[in-house]
């Protein structure tokens, strides 16, 4: 479900070519107004990049919803589609460490997002994922604007035509760019199941250990 979207539908508004310029949701190459996508601006950069004045900040309804760190990570794994050329533990142990090189923002700690370095929590409320609908409902009657109701978007398809055209270019466009990657390749991997069932030990703990601060400040477990 898309909160984004809730905003968007709102203020009639809508996503072109997947930006919104109009919310800050768009691509960017200058490192002086944020990271490489608007959309993951952290509270303080609102302010640190002049986007609004701390006085106009103070003044709004902030809020952030987190999610379990594991199954955060799968989330990642699917929407990279990696789930369709390699193993979800495989994912963990070759890719993951280079999209937090190359694309940190996209996967930082939700702690990031939510505290300043000296601890001071940014926004007013903190919502959870395991009960979005319920928690957006406390959103919507805190903000200034009437929002329309949360749409499912982005979905994940567990049962995808994998000998289409699309898919077929993708896997060959993949493993061209990284042959290394052959010798892992796990074509059509189910993910339609648990997430906990997709991780060994090892897999787990590389989860547990990026996140271990979003795990303790916001009492998950495995």
């Amino acid at each position: 479900m898309s909160i984004e979207s809730a905003f968007l539908d709102s203020l009639g508004l809508k996503f072109v070519g997947g930006q919104a310029p109009s919310l800050l949701l768009s691509y960017n190459n200058n490192a002086k107004v944020g990271p490489p996508s608007l959309a993951h601006l952290t509270p303080g950069e609102y302010v640190d990049h002049s986007y609004v004045s701390q006085e106009l900040f103070d003044s709004y309804f902030k809020f952030a919803f987190v999610r379990n760190p594991w199954e955060r990570a799968v989330s990642f794994y699917k929407h990279f589609n990696f789930h369709r050329v390699m193993s979800f533990n495989d994912f963990l142990q070759y890719e993951f460490p280079l999209i937090k090189k190359e694309r940190g923002y996209f996967i930082q700690p939700q702690v990031d997002y939510i505290f300043n370095k000296n601890g001071d929590q940014l926004v007013d409320f903190i919502g959870r994922f395991e009960q979005l609908e319920s928690d957006f409902e406390y959103v919507r009657s805190h903000v200034a604007i009437g929002l329309s109701k949360l749409s499912h978007v982005n979905k994940s398809h567990q049962r995808q035509n994998v000998y289409s055209r699309w898919n077929l270019r993708y896997i060959y466009n993949f493993l061209k760019q990284r042959p290394s990657r052959l010798r892992t390749f796990t074509p059509f991997f189910n993910t339609g199941r648990d997430y906990r069932e997709l991780y060994s030990d090892r897999s787990r703990q590389i989860v547990e250990s990026y996140y271990k601060d979003d795990i303790a400040t916001f009492n998950y477990s495995f």
